[in-house]
């Protein structure tokens, strides 16, 4: 009160509050040692305050806001009746982030006819890999769909990176055919759709790109319900005719020849064909998928006295003639021949092969001879037949039993003509794709017959005769020759000195260690009763090239970490990596959709680079250690291989020198650094740069490069 200005007197138990004016303010009576202030009520009644919306919301776990408000309206609970239902509610963060959904794409948005002339707009995606490959090897299927016509072109593919090639190769044809150019082409994010020359070539002929937003498939829902209704019809065939698995493609070539020639509810009643051309077409030729049929023979492929006609089973309509195309089990080849009689009344399958539940292909004995025979792929595919696979005759393989020297076990290799030790039945299957054989592994029996021998050697053949039996010279002498061309990665030192690849894994080793000699790995110091000494090995791969050929014999000294004491010998072994969902998605944005430059760099030899900072001693390297120090130990200076800090001490290093060069590590992601245009990602010793500019790019190489 003496802040504010107030006087106060006091006299005969009353204390006057006055202004400085000394205008009366109120007064205080006392009464048993207290003032007390006089006053009297201002209303006589109150309302009760209303119960917020947000709050019962929150307190019913988080229901819909305008169920509340139902429930308020109809009087379904007692506790609602304060609730002011009439305010609007504030948005729930919490509803917000918890129940999130996609935006609803009207199906009139998605699926409608947006053009108003063929090629104005032409759908694409790719469907695979398929779990059996078909007849001609294929996994994946490239579907390209006309908006406005709906005409459907598909080609079966072996891998994604045919899809570029095979796009130009349409666009060229429909452009010629139609005279007309292509004006923009719907895809989703694929990499087989996104990378830098995919786009280059659209740009450049002024075709405009639309991708889909990601995780949104509905936006190229056209596609993408073909996908779904051609695999069905094909599952669906497949199972009517009774034929195997993999002649889905011939499956599917059939059912987008009858597709286009069918009405669709978008097009007014005219078929895709009469759209695309401007003529009506026929489907007087169509037949029933797997029908029996024969095949005329010219005579010009035949004596007089020989069959006029071979038996087969349709498969589809030839891509570039009048005809049909015909499997023939025995010749086990498609052939698109007109002279053709089929029976609309008999299944091939059944009619061949006779009344076998399912009519499953797959048992059937001329299944083992099916070969990679040419499927309908593109417009333009050649329907001359593929060569056919080698039989696998196994009359001139050596088998061989070999006991263990340690052990009861008794290993069993098969050795073909080729030098090459099988030592299991996958071995044998990926010889046989190799070689491109008949797979039988019944022909195989990689159990030992043998139990009291040192070697049982036996050479197995179905029909064995005086003839091609092997006498026991020559048998030796062909496993003698196998064990020199065979290529056996050594486990330890002494196996590579008895090698036939010595001077390999010698050279090798020698590049190991002046590596280390060049990095000053380690000094060589005389051991103490204190010393904790850890061992080391060495060990050894085999590097080949993309066709299986040995590129590079590679030895490399590792340490004994599992000796290592926590605590003593090292403390922190974290070492941060960057996340492949990161390198996949920084390789999707940088690279397909903004056109970045990238490159690679592998360190040779990462972690000697490293330093240490705690003092570990190991042994001299078997077969190198230095004459007349041979019981001195190595006292480690750099983070060798084997050691439970090398990880961590190379990325330290590693970072110091990124440092150095300007650039800075993200927070949420230690293994991405960025500088100024470019982005670096690090997985252990690869490193991957990325930049807008290629002159950027190469000087932050260069200079990592210099640096290490």
């Amino acid at each position: 009160m003496d802040i504010a200005g107030l006087k106060i007197i006091w006299s005969n138990n009353v204390m006057r509050i006055c202004h400085s004016n000394n205008e009366y303010f109120f007064s205080a009576f006392r009464q048993d040692m207290l003032y007390i202030v006089s006053g009297y009520p201002l209303l006589n009644s109150v309302m009760y305050s209303s119960v917020d919306l947000n709050l019962i919301h929150k307190r019913l776990c988080h229901i819909d806001i305008p169920l509340i408000k139902d429930m308020c309206k109809n009087k379904s609970v007692k506790g609602l009746e304060k609730v002011n239902i009439k305010i609007d509610n504030e948005s729930c963060i919490a509803c917000n982030v918890g129940k999130a959904t996609r935006t609803s794409l009207k199906k009139n948005y998605v699926y409608k006819r947006v053009t108003k002339s063929v090629l104005d707009k032409v759908y694409m995606d790719l469907w695979g890999p398929a779990s059996v490959n078909s007849l001609g090897g294929s996994k994946y299927f490239l579907s390209i769909i006309d908006d406005f016509s709906r005409k459907i072109d598909v080609f079966t593919l072996k891998s994604k990176s045919e899809v570029f090639s095979i796009f130009k190769e349409y666009l060229s044809r429909v452009q010629r055919e139609l005279g007309r150019k292509l004006k923009s082409a719907r895809t989703n994010n694929g990499m087989e759709f996104c990378h830098k020359d995919f786009e280059t070539f659209l740009r450049d002929l002024g075709i405009k790109i639309e991708r889909t937003s990601f995780y949104t498939p509905e936006l190229n829902g056209i596609a993408e319900i073909f996908n779904r209704s051609s695999m069905e019809a094909v599952r669906t065939m497949l199972q009517d005719s009774g034929l195997q698995q993999r002649f889905w493609a011939e499956a599917l070539h059939a059912f987008v020849h009858t597709k286009n020639r069918c009405s669709h509810k978008l097009t007014e009643g005219k078929t895709p064909m009469e759209i695309w051309s401007g003529h009506k077409p026929s489907i007087r030729h169509c037949r029933t998928f797997g029908l029996l049929a024969y095949v005329y023979v010219p005579t010009v492929n035949r004596n007089k006295l020989q069959p006029k006609a071979k038996i087969g089973i349709l498969v589809g309509y030839a891509v570039n003639r009048r005809g049909y195309r015909v499997w023939l089990p025995k010749e086990r080849k498609v052939v698109e021949i007109i002279h053709v009689k089929i029976y609309e009344t008999k299944n091939g399958v059944k009619t061949l092969f006779g009344k076998v539940k399912r009519y499953d292909y797959a048992i059937y004995q001329l299944d083992q001879n099916l070969n990679n025979d040419s499927d309908c792929r593109a417009q333009d595919e050649k329907s001359s037949s593929p060569k056919k696979p080698s039989s696998l005759d196994i009359s001139t393989w050596i088998r061989l039993e070999k006991p263990r020297k340690k052990s009861k076990r008794i290993d069993v290799y098969y050795y073909p003509p080729s030098k090459e030790r099988l030592r299991s039945i996958n071995d044998v299957k990926m010889y046989c794709e190799k070689n491109k054989l008949e797979f039988d592994p019944n022909q195989f029996n990689f159990k030992p017959t043998t139990t009291n021998t040192r070697f049982a050697e036996k050479s197995e053949c179905h029909n064995e005769t005086s003839s091609d039996s092997v006498d026991e010279a020559s048998f030796v002498n062909d496993i003698f020759q196998n064990e020199i061309y065979m290529t056996e990665i050594p486990k330890t030192f002494k196996e590579t000195q008895i090698s036939p690849d010595k001077e390999k894994w010698d050279e090798a080793m020698s590049e190991e260690i002046k590596l280390m000699q060049n990095r000053k790995v380690w000094d060589l110091v005389e051991p103490k009763s204190n010393m904790k000494v850890l061992g080391c090995r060495w060990v050894y791969n085999i590097k080949h090239d993309e066709k299986n050929n040995v590129k590079k014999y590679k030895s490399r000294l590792v340490a004994q970490g599992f000796k290592q004491r926590p605590g003593v010998d090292f403390t922190d072994v974290f070492a941060p990596l960057v996340n492949f969902d990161i390198i996949k998605f920084l390789f999707v944005l940088l690279v397909c959709i903004l056109g970045c430059n990238h490159c690679q760099i592998d360190v040779k030899g990462a972690y000697l680079y490293g330093n240490l900072d705690i003092p570990i001693y190991m042994q001299q390297p078997e077969g190198f250690a230095v004459k007349g120090c041979e019981h001195y130990v190595c006292r480690l200076h750099k983070s060798i291989y084997g050691l439970h800090q090398s990880g961590r001490q190379w990325n330290i290093e590693l970072s110091e020198i990124l440092f150095g060069l300007g650039f800075h590590q993200n927070e949420l992601c230690n293994g991405l650094y960025t500088k100024n245009n470019c982005i670096l990602l690090v997985y252990v010793d690869d490193i991957v740069v990325f930049s807008k500019s290629q002159s950027d790019l190469e000087d932050s190489i260069l200079n990592i490069k210099i640096k290490l």
